[in-house]
C-alpha cells in the first residue's frame, strides 16, 4: 500500500536515531548528516536538503550533490522489489526564469535529475518515479525563512508497490 498523505506542516514520521538502526541490513549512520531518513510501517523516506543537490534555481548538480546521492545508491538497489518515488520540493519563493517559469518546473525539474542520475547508476528505471510539487507540501510556515530553508528539499521514498492489474494494458 502506498503512504497515506500527511499534513503539509508535519513530517511524514519521526525521524530515525542513526547510531542504532539498519535497514536491509545497511546501517544508517553511513548516510552521514545530510541524508534524514524518516520511516513508517509502509516506507522509508529520505529527505535531502536542495541547497547540498543543487545550486539556487538550478536543476543542475552542486558539487556536493552526486556524492550525496552515491551513498544512498547500495541502499536502494538492496531490495529491488520496493519502487522508488523521487519527489521535488521547493519553498514559496517565486521563481520566472526562461527554463523555470514556476516552482512547479523547478520542483520538478529537479526530481527528473535525481531520478536519471539514480537510473545512470544501476537503479532500475522500472522502479523510478518522478514528481514536483511546487510549494504545495511546505514543511512549516511559508514566512519562515527557516521553514522555507526546511521545505526545499528533494525527497526519496522507498515504498511497496501496489498491485499490477493483469487486464493487458
Amino acid at each position: 500500500p502506498a503512504v497515506t498523505p500527511t499534513s503539509t506542516t508535519e513530517p511524514a514520521a519521526e525521524p530515525t536515531s542513526p547510531t542504532s538502526k539498519t535497514l536491509n541490513g545497511f546501517p544508517l549512520e553511513q548516510l552521514g548528516t545530510d541524508i534524514e531518513v524518516l520511516m513508517n510501517d509502509d516506507a522509508v523516506r529520505f529527505r535531502i536538503s536542495s541547497e547540498i543537490l543543487f545550486e539556487s534555481g538550478a536543476a543542475q548538480f552542486a558539487a556536493a550533490g552526486q556524492p550525496v546521492l552515491d551513498k544512498l545508491i547500495p541502499l536502494l538497489n538492496a531490495d529491488p522489489n520496493l519502487r522508488l518515488v523521487v519527489e521535488g520540493h521547493t519553498d514559496s519563493q517565486p521563481i520566472q526564469t526562461e527554463r523555470f517559469p514556476s516552482n512547479w518546473e523547478l520542483s520538478t525539474g529537479r526530481a527528473a535529475a535525481v531520478a536519471r542520475y539514480l537510473i545512470e547508476h544501476g537503479i532500475a528505471p522500472q522502479r523510478v518515479q518522478a514528481s514536483g510539487f511546487a510549494d504545495t507540501r511546505r514543511l512549516g510556515s511559508r514566512d519562515n525563512p527557516v521553514d522555507r530553508i526546511h521545505s526545499r528539499r528533494v525527497e526519496l521514498t522507498m515504498e511497496r508497490s501496489p498491485p499490477t492489474s493483469k487486464s493487458g494494458r
